[in-house]
């Protein structure tokens, strides 16, 4: 092709401007060739320029189509005429040679903007033609480059084969499966198949290839690694364009999992339907519209349901009338809800009888979490409810003997506490009794030698001391006995725990001795608790005259008091919480399990016949649980023992004792009078000595009623009251009518010893109680306590 070709080739596949571009293209074409005929003008003389215009039509109809190619013909003749005309050349227009010139060039314009129009279109059209050729095939290497990545990354195992049956492509799952690099045409999969799949492969496959079918198989092949794994092929026939059968594409799918875990499945059933089969009760699943879908063999047997039937289609038959309703609507709601269904029926069997059933359900759910139904079984509870019914009415046949068994128990338990007390009675008599013949020894014997020396003050003084600490000793074992059985009333309130131990030091150190160390450890800030302080000295007391027997000539005992928070089940008797506990510790030879178990039993000693009473720890521990607390006893042989008590902390802001002011005894008013009633008359004898000294005007009477009669006739600023008297009257109802009756009168109660109910009364009783033997120190400070009403004679 000439530049001149290539030339109008490109004019004519210029793309389609507007009509009015057209035009103007049209006429510039023309313009440009009228220019260049009058440049050369003087070359071409008196020839008519229409033809040689002609150029500058055919450029623009390639250019712009007709419309440019006619506007560039009609420029290009008006500008002929002007260039060539009368006033042009000199060439005739008028002449036959002009006619035929102007009408040739306006035919060749015309044709030739035809043909110019006409090539740009198919120049166009070839141009489009080719463009869309260009594109599809980048499409088609574009889909073929994502057909090879979709065909290699592909996560199933692809294949190709020829007309004939043989492999022309396998992709890279399949080929790693087989371990397979290099060629793959002319590979025969039969080599990596089963034995016993390899005909049946051949023949499916064959019968396809030949007939260009589709076909599916199964069969067993061994993987790179060895193991044979079970493959599932579907293979589908592919052809040209024109029909031509080219062979199949495949795909191989490892189905070995599935399978396995369908035979799984299928033997898990079949257990499951065996086990099922044999259970001697009924069990049955339904869907989520209650439809039975599974029963087993008993249930079939008895209530002959088939698979599926609706829950209530034939059961209902053999209900009891009076449970249908009920058994169906607690199903119905635990449908709705999904919950757990339970339910009792009963039902008429032809030929059971009457039976009791009780159905127990839980909903099934799939792995998508939807409701499928209900799992049940249903177990014959007949012969349970017959010993249910069996088993009331030999209860009510037992009733009538109940009474009869419990009296005769009642009466065993009190044979058994009267042997034990006796029991016990023998075993305190080789304690108790020698310590109290000691003591009495030095009382009686100290008296006697005072009444034969009158005359000796000093004698007399020494041997007074030795009674009064003898009387002591005497009252502080009477306080441990009532402590241990819980009869001895105490008097808590509130208390400083340290404070009385360091009161108590210099006792505590003489009954330890100088050749055992002892050591106080007590909590800084002191510890607050609501005791009887006389009861806890005697329980500390105990544990330190414990604690120094189980040394030998040396060794430690030490008193700590802290804070503890006890944890449930630590210490049986008390509830969780936070306690003060005191604790005495030794380093004694301690003791074993066997001893440790008896420790707290009253009249359990270790110690030798006459030495002690078996009653020392059996009053710490009574004192404790008395005191709201316990005793625990921690010990191991060789090592030493600790015994701790556990005391509740006063919760509430009372200012604790100061123990050393309470032992100062407070004056009495001289002139007051007081009212002692005392039915003992030496008692009551020394009582009016120790109460004179006081310089109180003292009238005695020996009952509550002699005392109510002297009150009506004569006034009295204090009455002395035992609690425990004859007449019908005890001191708590006398002090009661006396408060009543006499508001001003101040009274105190007094008493050895109360027991049963008015022992429970005197714990609760508002007025202040004196326990017997008193000193009077004793008598002193609890009388000055009280807030006397000053009379005229006191004044006086």
């Amino acid at each position: 092709m000439t530049d001149t070709d290539a030339a109008m080739v490109w004019l004519a596949r210029v793309r389609p401007k507007s009509f009015g571009f057209n035009i103007l293209m049209g006429v510039a074409a023309a313009l440009a060739l009228l220019v260049v005929r009058w440049a050369f003008s003087a070359f071409y003389g008196d020839i008519t320029g229409f033809m040689i215009l002609l150029p500058a039509v055919i450029l623009a109809a390639l250019a712009g189509g007709r419309t440019a190619g006619f506007a560039a013909a009609a420029t290009a003749l008006a500008g002929g005429w002007l260039l060539v005309g009368p006033n042009g050349a000199g060439v005739d227009m008028n002449s036959p040679l002009a006619r035929v010139a102007t009408v040739n060039f306006i035919i060749v314009s015309i044709f030739a903007t035809l043909v110019a129009a006409a090539l740009r279109r198919a120049l166009l059209r070839l141009d489009h033609s080719i463009e869309a050729l260009r594109h599809s095939d980048a499409r088609l290497d574009d889909g073929e480059r994502r057909l090879e990545m979709i065909n290699e990354h592909a996560p199933v195992m692809l294949w190709m084969s020829d007309p004939t049956g043989g492999c022309i492509h396998l992709n890279r799952a399949q080929r790693e499966f087989w371990n397979i690099a290099g060629k793959v045409e002319g590979f025969d999969v039969v080599q990596f198949t089963h034995p016993d799949d390899q005909d049946r492969l051949r023949r499916v496959a064959g019968d396809a290839h030949r007939r260009q079918v589709a076909f599916e198989i199964e069969a067993r092949m061994r993987g790179h690694d060895g193991n044979w794994r079970v493959l599932r092929t579907e293979a589908r026939p592919y052809h040209r364009s024109d029909g031509t059968f080219q062979g199949m594409i495949g795909v191989n799918v490892d189905v070995t999992d599935i399978r396995q875990a369908e035979h799984r499945l299928t033997e898990s059933e079949a257990r499951f339907r065996t086990v099922a089969d044999s259970a001697p009760v009924f069990i049955w699943m339904t869907d989520p519209d209650t439809r039975i879908i599974f029963t087993n063999r008993h249930y079939q047997t008895v209530f002959g349901v088939d698979t599926g039937e609706l829950m209530g289609a034939r059961w209902k038959k053999l209900a009891h009338p009076d449970d249908i309703d009920p058994f169906s609507d607690a199903f119905i709601r635990a449908t709705k809800t999904r919950d757990r269904f339970e339910g009792l029926l009963r039902i008429d069997h032809h030929s059971l009888g009457l039976r009791w059933l009780r159905c127990d359900a839980i909903p099934r759910f799939d792995a998508a979490g939807e409701f499928q139904g209900y799992v049940g079984a249903s177990l014959d509870v007949t012969d349970a409810k017959r010993a249910e019914e069996d088993l009331k009415r030999i209860n009510e046949l037992l009733e009538e003997r109940v009474g009869a068994a419990l009296a005769e128990k009642a009466e065993a338990e009190a044979n058994l506490m009267h042997a034990q007390r006796m029991e016990a009675v023998g075993r305190l008599t080789g304690g108790v009794a020698h310590d109290f013949n000691n003591l009495l020894t030095v009382v009686i014997g100290a008296l006697d030698i005072i009444l034969r020396s009158p005359d000796d003050a000093a004698k007399r003084k020494k041997l007074g001391e030795a009674a009064l600490a003898a009387a002591r000793r005497g009252e502080g074992l009477t306080h441990q006995l009532l402590a241990f059985s819980r009869r001895q009333t105490l008097r808590p309130e509130p208390t400083d725990l340290n404070a009385l131990i360091r009161q108590s030091d210099p006792l505590l150190r003489r009954a330890v001795g100088e050749a055992i160390e002892f050591k106080l450890k007590l909590r800084r800030g002191g510890v607050r608790v609501s005791v009887d302080p006389g009861q806890f000295e005697a329980a500390l007391l105990n544990l330190v005259v414990n604690a120094r027997d189980a040394l030998s000539d040396s060794g430690r005992v030490e008193i700590q008091t802290r804070t503890r928070t006890v944890a449930a089940g630590e210490v049986p008797e008390l509830p969780p919480g936070e306690y003060v506990c005191v604790t005495v510790s030794d380093t004694g030879t301690g003791m074993a399990p066997d001893v440790i178990d008896r420790v707290f039993e009253p009249f359990f000693t270790t110690k030798a016949v006459g030495k002690g009473t078996g009653l020392g720890l059996s009053q710490v521990y009574g004192f404790a649980r008395q005191s709201g607390g316990a005793a625990r006893i921690s010990s191991t042989v060789g090592e030493g023992t600790e015994i701790s008590l556990f005391l509740p902390p006063l919760t509430d802001d009372r200012p604790a004792n100061d123990t050393t002011a309470a032992t100062r005894a407070r004056p009495v008013v001289a002139g007051h009078r007081l009212l002692l009633v005392e039915d003992d008359v030496r008692v009551a004898d020394v009582a009016m000595e120790l109460l004179k000294g006081l310089g109180l005007e003292v009238q005695a009477v020996e009952t509550g009623p002699e005392a109510l009669a002297v009150l009506k006739t004569e006034r009295f600023d204090i009455m002395l009251t035992d609690v425990v008297m004859p007449g019908g009257m005890t001191g708590i109802e006398l002090a009661r009518t006396c408060t009543r009756n006499h508001p001003d009168m101040r009274i105190v109660l007094t008493s050895g010893y109360a027991g049963g109910a008015v022992d429970a009364a005197l714990t609760d009783a508002p007025w202040p109680f004196l326990r017997k033997p008193y000193s009077v120190d004793q008598l002193g400070r609890i009388l000055g306590d009280l807030p006397l009403v000053e009379t005229s004679a006191a004044s006086d």
